[in-house]
């Protein structure tokens, strides 16, 4: 089931980040942030929190502070949601 929820993009350079995606259906910001993330050409795993409540469980244990969707990381660290990752890109 796991594979199903994770989009991963193969055959990018070995020192690109990867970004994690928690996401739900019906999101716009989630979609919206994870296209920003594939548009600047990263790999992303997008884990769906109301397909599998494991993957909300993980979000809630790693960032308990978060209320709105989507909460991104690149590698494990915390960016936060949609304008937080605006902000992130703007700043390469």
């Amino acid at each position: 089931m796991i594979l199903k929820l994770m989009k991963i993009y193969k055959n990018r350079p070995i020192n690109n980040m990867t970004y994690t995606v928690f996401s739900k259906n019906n999101c716009s910001f989630c979609d919206r942030a994870i296209n920003l993330i594939e548009d600047n050409d990263h790999a992303v795993i997008i884990k769906k929190i109301d397909e599998d409540q494991a993957f909300f469980l993980e979000m809630r244990e790693r960032a308990p502070a978060m209320r709105t969707m989507p909460v991104v990381f690149v590698d494990d660290q915390l960016i936060g949601g949609y304008a937080d990752l605006v902000q992130h890109f703007s700043n390469k």
